[in-house]
């Protein structure tokens, strides 16, 4: 008896580790994903300097361009 239960014990803790693993690689391709985007501003205030959010130039206040 002892031994059933060590058994499904086992093949749950397995079970639920091999789950949340393959969670968490999924989690870290989308965020790759999202890095990839990154922002610049038009007029070259800072040379080439990029952004990882849109939103405006810190020194001229121009809205951040999408790098092509």
């Amino acid at each position: 008896m002892k031994n059933k239960i060590l058994k499904l014990m086992m093949i749950v803790l397995l079970s639920s580790t091999l789950s949340v693993s393959c969670s968490s690689e999924k989690t870290s391709e989308k965020t790759e994903q999202v890095a990839e985007i990154s922002y610049y501003c038009p007029m070259k205030c800072e040379g080439e300097k990029t952004y990882t959010k849109k939103r405006s130039c810190p020194q001229c206040g121009m809205n951040l361009v999408e790098v092509e």
